[in-house]
């Protein structure tokens, strides 16, 4: 019995596999909610053929093991006092021939066995009521026979295949072959064993009849869990979808507004620009001139250093004054020039580069190595600005701290966005040398001010610095798809 649930059980997990084979091969052609019905009905019908063929094997095995009992209570009953003698010796009397062979008539359980034989614990038939030539045969101990003479009672449906059934075959396809212990009554030693063969018809129909009733119990259970999961996920689907279809429209929304603020962020960008080259026009027009317009007259009032018209203590005096006057209009002119942006429209993106390191060039003398990657999309003017902002602060924060005459500055496309590196070779950030040169006493915007500028845009800025072994400033400046496709 146990082989037989066992290999019922490899069945079902065989069609398993199948079907599971099937659904993949059918999941893309189906919606979530019906994979899971799919899925789900196929783990329960597979849950419920295993289980009810557990529970049909178990059903089967306890009818067989109910008649085995009343076999073996039958046997210690009404057998057993005959087969007493088998302690003492290997063979039956006449006496209790005769008593066997009433036995199988004037009982109810007896009119239902079709066969019975008494085995020896050698392995030799001592009776046999369906044939006398079976007795004194020897016979090989094994299977349900040796189970029987170590004390337990063994049954099965046999197919009638062993050499023991030669007699049986011709007349019946299969029996439910009974084995029960006969012991021995003052020992309780197993003395012999009786072999009682029935007709398992009325047995079987017992059995399938429990089986219905089963099957029905497990079936019925798994459609209603079926019916409940369906509706359970059926809801949470829609439940699901409905709440999907609000965050699609919400995300629609979101996106909009996103593009709106970065336009607009874009926008404040060239309007600060704007303002800032005000700014420059008005400190070259304005301060710049009004102090040079000072400077002249001082040196109208006061004469030139070789010719001095008063004493030497006031011409101390109106030489402080010149040099004040001299460095306040060269600081206007720098922070005007830092503000006043070269004009972007009609620029690419290589000559926006090109601009901001030419003008680094000629403050410092530094030596700047410029790639720039062919087939840059046109940009539009928010980002050019970007660009140039961010070469432009990073080769002068490099310049004033990184103690370096050369730099380098990469740009290129990089998954719809451009990628700005500007690095130096020099002390990095964490060792910072003093401001030099001509840059020294400015302003920078700093890597906030860059980072600020760039995210604006919808981008990203970093640096990437280690002391001793230089500094990278790198800035990822999405496009717009106007600009992707203008590429």
């Amino acid at each position: 019995m146990r082989r037989d649930r066992g290999g019922l059980i490899r069945v079902a997990l065989r069609r398993a596999r199948w079907l599971a084979a099937a659904l993949a091969t059918a999941a893309g052609t189906v919606t979530l909610f019906q994979r899971f019905m799919l899925v789900s009905l196929v783990i329960l019908v597979v849950g419920a053929y295993v289980i009810g063929s557990f529970t049909a094997g178990e059903i089967k095995a306890r009818v067989i093991e109910r008649t085995s009992a009343i076999t073996a209570l039958y046997v210690d009953s009404f057998v057993s006092p005959h087969l007493q003698e088998l302690e003492a010796g290997g063979t039956l009397s006449a006496e209790h021939f005769g008593a066997l062979d009433g036995l199988l008539s004037t009982t109810p359980l007896g009119r239902k066995i079709v066969a019975f034989k008494i085995w020896s614990t050698s392995g030799a038939v001592l009776y046999a009521n369906n044939n006398r030539r079976l007795i004194g045969q020897q016979f090989s101990i094994e299977g349900d026979l040796a189970q029987a003479l170590d004390g337990e009672v063994a049954s099965e449906i046999s197919n009638l295949g062993s050499d023991e059934n030669q007699f049986e075959r011709p007349r019946y396809d299969r029996l439910l072959e009974v084995y029960v212990p006969v012991h021995a009554k003052d020992s309780g030693e197993v003395i012999g064993v009786s072999e009682f063969y029935q007709d398992p018809a009325e047995l079987e129909s017992e059995v399938n009849s429990s089986q219905r009733k089963g099957w029905l119990i497990v079936g019925g259970a798994t459609g209603v869990m079926y019916l409940l999961l369906v509706g359970m996920v059926r809801g949470a689907s829609t439940t699901i979808s409905r709440q999907h279809g609000r965050l699609e429209q919400l995300a629609g929304q979101n996106a909009a507004l996103a593009e709106r603020v970065r336009r607009a962020a874009a926008q404040k960008s060239e309007t600060d620009e704007r303002l800032l080259m005000r700014i420059a026009q008005d400190l070259h027009d304005g301060p710049a001139q009004d102090v040079s317009l000072a400077l002249l007259r001082l040196e109208a009032v006061g004469g030139s250093e070789e010719e001095p018209r008063y004493a030497a203590s006031a011409q101390a005096d109106i030489q402080l004054m010149r040099a004040a006057l001299s460095g306040a209009i060269k600081d206007i002119r720098e922070i005007a020039a830092g503000l006043r942006l070269p004009e972007m429209e009609g620029l690419s993106l290589a000559e926006v580069v090109e601009r901001a390191v030419q003008e680094h060039k000629e403050k410092t003398g530094n030596r700047v190595t410029v790639s720039v990657a062919s087939g840059l999309p046109a940009a539009g003017v928010p980002a050019k600005i970007a660009v140039y902002r961010v070469v432009q602060e990073a080769l002068n924060n490099s310049y004033q701290h990184a103690g370096v005459d050369e730099e380098e500055v990469d740009l290129r496309l990089s998954d719809g966005s451009l990628r700005l590196e500007v690095s130096d070779r020099g002390v990095g950030l964490g060792d910072s040398a003093e401001p030099r040169g001509e840059a020294k006493g400015r302003a920078p915007l700093g890597l906030r001010g860059m980072r600020e500028r760039v995210e604006m845009l919808g981008g990203s800025l970093e640096a990437i610095s280690e002391p001793g072994s230089g500094t990278t400033v790198r800035a990822v400046i999405p496009l717009t798809r106007e600009e992707e496709s203008r590429g």
